[in-house]
């Protein structure tokens, strides 16, 4: 048995796995922000533990423990080494909870566990190498090949959502420009979805949006092409291009045998997203004879817990 936390700003969430990454058991509970590094690592190990008695497994059975966190990890040390919106900068997260708990723990970061959830458990299972790439406030990406996780030399690697495809254009927050996360997340396409409400105040954008701009959600624009709205339809149109962009350069320096998408942006209706994506994917790429699946990922919300439950056979 293997049990996997994901770390967000808002929630703590871990899970009880078997072997294979089926999904045995799930709790969570709320982050209170004041809570010092020391005592968030107290309550990943109480929810670590809580989540072993739900799903009927003795401590004794849990072979380890896998902690998802946003930002920059270090598996080898155990150490969180910088994460926003939660107080585990600098912390030596595996030391502190062995204090708790004397159970093996590994490390991840969390767009790296939701790759790894895919391989494991979800539409990336039994393709390799495989790319996980996830469509939020930025662009988060995982990679598994030959079975195992691929960081680079420090860890840090495969951060996807800093590649530059608009060279001297939008800044980032990371202090550079052109990032794709800029054109191709969440963030993005809400942000273009209102710049063209600016522009056309008849568009059924509005109404979809509740007739405010702060109304406006990554589906929005989809609800409005759906109904025909030309404007939506210019949206998602300039979206998909960024969106495939980053995704061929992906493809062309990795050659994966497959691709997926997790994220809310990837729920869209396939003829809205996934079909004209393929085509446009399929038209970039150089290698048009190698097969490619781009797909959906499968596992949702709970990606991040049973990849990093499994953190410990890819790593």
């Amino acid at each position: 048995m293997y049990i996997g936390i994901d770390v967000g700003g808002t929630n703590l969430v871990a899970g009880l796995t078997d072997g294979e990454g089926r999904l045995l058991a799930k709790v969570g509970c709320p982050v209170d922000r004041s809570w010092s590094p020391e005592e968030i690592c107290r309550q990943l190990a109480a929810l670590a533990r809580q989540a072993a008695r739900e799903g009927g497994a003795a401590p004794g059975q849990i072979c380890a423990v896998g902690v998802g966190v946003p930002g920059l990890v270090d598996n080898h040390s155990g150490m969180v080494v910088d994460t926003p919106n939660i107080n585990l900068s600098n912390t030596p997260l595996r030391d502190l909870f062995r204090q708790e708990w004397e159970v093996p723990v590994f490390l991840g970061n969390d767009a790296n566990c939701a790759a790894i959830g895919e391989y494991w458990a979800g539409a990336a299972k039994g393709c390799d190498p495989a790319v996980v790439i996830t469509l939020g406030t930025g662009i988060g990406g995982g990679l598994i090949a030959g079975g195992k996780l691929v960081t680079g030399f420090a860890g840090g690697g495969m951060e996807v959502g800093h590649m530059c495809i608009h060279p001297k254009d939008r800044l980032c927050g990371c202090g550079h420009r052109g990032c794709w996360e800029q054109y191709g997340s969440a963030t993005a396409l809400i942000r273009l979805t209102r710049e063209e409400m600016e522009r056309d105040t008849k568009s059924l954008l509005w109404d979809c949006a509740g007739g405010t701009l702060e109304g406006v959600t990554g589906r929005t624009p989809f609800q409005a092409a759906a109904q025909g709205d030309e404007t939506a339809r210019r949206v998602l149109d300039r979206f998909r291009q960024d969106l495939a962009l980053g995704i061929v350069n992906l493809v062309n320096i990795l050659q994966p045998e497959i691709l997926c998408m997790g994220g809310g942006i990837s729920s869209a209706p396939d003829e809205l997203l996934l079909d004209p994506l393929r085509e446009l994917v399929d038209r970039g790429r150089f290698d048009r004879t190698c097969p490619l699946r781009l797909e959906r990922a499968a596992l949702g919300n709970d990606a991040g817990v049973v990849g990093a439950a499994m953190l410990c056979k890819v790593c």
